[in-house]
């Protein structure tokens, strides 16, 4: 069996949506013949990660090294809190990992006869990582972009025009030195392409996935008519239609408040909470935090409806864009309530979910009328007794156990 070294900042204990596809990755490529040898961080930042304490899969060795400037990330938080959006930190607040785990990860390569290299990103410091080992050990390196790095649609901002200059240098290194480069979407990969064609022919897409282990066995439905939402609200990403159109259905006593009831499981936005008040639904929103994926699951598996949001404006665009969330909620084989733009989810949706709710720069009323039809069908017992072929079908392409088996081939053809 040949060794691979994955560098993953994003990995457990810490938690949320970024860890999902590293973890997935490491728990399968034995399964292709790779012993995972993951390196992570020691001492989580305390401003942007979140601790769950996932389990780490059997066959996977674990590494750690230490972020010595752990309190980047508490400093910038605090500029974020008073306004200050731009970034001082070139390439972002996790520049303190690179030194120790450049050093843990030589040892590593030396102890355990490692094959390849292969970095997740973000944060994008972990791309000075791979360079790095790169140089230093002649290894070949992978770097795995599950968001993109200097594209749209969240562009990195910085005070000065001199700051994203460098930001854009560290881009084009990390491009040079990869022998591949792994990107979540295929727009990502087009748009890198068109911005760098020296390195057009490393570029593959790999895109993400669900793990079948994560279907629940039993998964009751609620009693109540229930909506759910896994995950963050950021960006461009704001529920405001959503809550408008929940908040209209409440006050106008479309459905019952004790049959009603949307559940919000991820990180606390202030700005929703406020927008719930304003609303006046607050009680028939329960919040409940940070959860661990398991309940994660189960709450998608026992809800009626799935709200899905990828936003848009002037200055963002999501077309290309492929959230891991969507994965889950089309396994699951519930309805989705989708407020995305045209393109690449929609289309996702669409072909895989034939009784969701698409809607595209639509009204308030469009979406009060989607939840009311969605819950006179729950109410009249209008729900699927069996599997949907589509979600079959969406099962057996986008688990993540055949999603490792592309990454194991792109590992094979550079060893």
């Amino acid at each position: 069996m040949k060794n691979a070294l994955l560098v993953a900042y994003e990995y457990p204990p810490i938690g949320g949506i970024g860890i999902i596809r590293s973890l997935n990755f490491s728990k399968y490529l034995p399964a292709f013949g790779w012993h995972p040898h993951v390196l992570s961080v020691r001492n989580p930042d305390r401003f942007y990660s979140t601790l769950t304490h996932e389990p780490v899969p059997d066959g996977v060795t674990v590494h750690r090294s230490w972020n010595v400037a752990n309190n980047l990330s508490v400093d910038e938080g605090a500029l974020r809190r008073i306004g200050v959006r731009s970034k001082l930190i070139v390439p972002d607040a996790y520049v303190g990992w690179i030194p120790d785990t450049v050093r843990v990860g030589r040892r590593i390569v030396r102890d355990h006869d490692i094959d390849l290299v292969y970095v997740s990103v973000s944060p994008f410091s972990a791309c000075r990582i791979g360079t790095r080992l790169k140089e230093k050990t002649g290894l070949p390196l992978v770097i795995d972009f599950r968001d993109a790095w200097t594209l749209a649609p969240n562009p990195i901002t910085y005070v000065h025009p001199a700051l994203r200059r460098k930001n854009e240098r560290l881009e084009v290194e990390a491009f040079r030195a990869a022998d591949r480069i792994v990107t979540a979407t295929e727009g990502i990969a087009e748009q890198y392409a068109e911005k760098y064609p020296f390195a057009a022919e490393k570029l593959v897409s790999i895109l993400n996935g669900f793990d079948c282990d994560d279907i629940p066995r039993r998964a009751e439905p609620f009693e109540k008519f229930t909506i759910a939402y896994t995950g963050f609200f950021y960006g461009a990403q704001s529920p405001h239609v959503f809550l408008q159109a929940l908040g209209r259905i409440v006050r106008e006593h479309l459905i019952p408040d004790d049959e009603l009831q949307f559940l919000w499981a991820g990180r606390d936005v202030p700005r929703v909470r406020e927008m719930i008040r304003d609303e006046g639904i607050g009680h028939v929103v329960r919040y409940l935090g940070l959860v661990p994926k398991r309940e994660a699951d189960e709450l998608l598996y026992r809800s009626h409806l799935l709200f899905f949001l990828l936003g848009e404006n002037e200055q963002v665009t999501q077309r290309r864009i492929l959230t891991g969330k969507i994965f889950p909620y089309l396994a699951s084989g519930r309805p989705v309530l989708a407020l995305v733009p045209e393109g690449d989810a929609r289309d996702l949706i669409e072909r895989y979910s034939g009784d969701s709710y698409i809607i595209t720069n639509g009204p308030v009323d469009e979406v009060v009328r989607a939840i009311l039809d969605a819950y006179r069908r729950w109410k009249a017992g209008d729900q699927p007794t069996t599997m949907d072929p589509r979600t079959g079908e969406f099962r057996r392409r986008y688990n993540y156990r055949a999603r490792t088996g592309e990454l194991a081939a792109v590992f094979d053809s550079l060893t």
